[in-house]
């Protein structure tokens, strides 16, 4: 039985991001939008206010597409850093896959991170359980999710991709 409820927190063509505890799961299947960014700032402050502290896993699915996050994404990427320094617990940052452009990727988002996440703890994975479990070691402290749990997140997240839900 799970501690912590799954909430999701946006979807879109490029992207699902849910909350599960004091964690934000972010998954991308191609280049987000600097919007797409703005739609968890609500979420993200209700965790903060709840737990006083969160992290950030990402994941870039093995078979995403396009181009790397544009200026307004990283422009807006670097705001939310700014707005909420000393709440971000780690960014967890999973780019699936082997190839070339997975490392040009991981290298690209490593020198974003520089940038943007100066005093927040941050590592680079190529698979998710490793990410999950120092992800979940980092969060407990206040509050956070299992490994289970948040492994349990990102597979729904995965799944809401495969078939999403049905709009009226």
């Amino acid at each position: 039985m799970p501690r912590v409820g799954l909430e999701i927190v946006s979807e879109g063509p490029t992207h699902c991001f849910a909350g599960v505890g004091n964690v934000l799961v972010s998954l991308y299947w191609a280049a987000p939008t600097a919007a797409a960014l703005r739609e968890r700032v609500g979420w993200v402050e209700r965790v903060i206010e709840k737990h006083g502290q969160l992290g950030l896993l990402v994941v870039v699915s093995n078979d995403a597409s396009g181009a790397l996050p544009g200026k307004e994404f990283r422009a807006e990427s670097r705001a939310q850093a700014e707005r909420y320094s000393g709440k971000i617990l780690f960014s967890a940052t999973v780019i699936e896959g082997k190839a070339v452009h997975d490392s040009l990727a991981r290298t690209f988002l490593r020198g974003l991170a520089v940038v943007v996440a100066r005093d927040v703890p941050v590592r680079f994975f190529n698979e998710p359980e490793p990410a999950i479990a120092w992800a979940a070691d980092r969060a407990a402290t206040y509050g956070g999710p299992t490994p289970a749990e948040i492994e349990r997140t990102l597979r729904a997240l995965r799944l809401r991709r495969e078939n999403p839900p049905l709009v009226p």
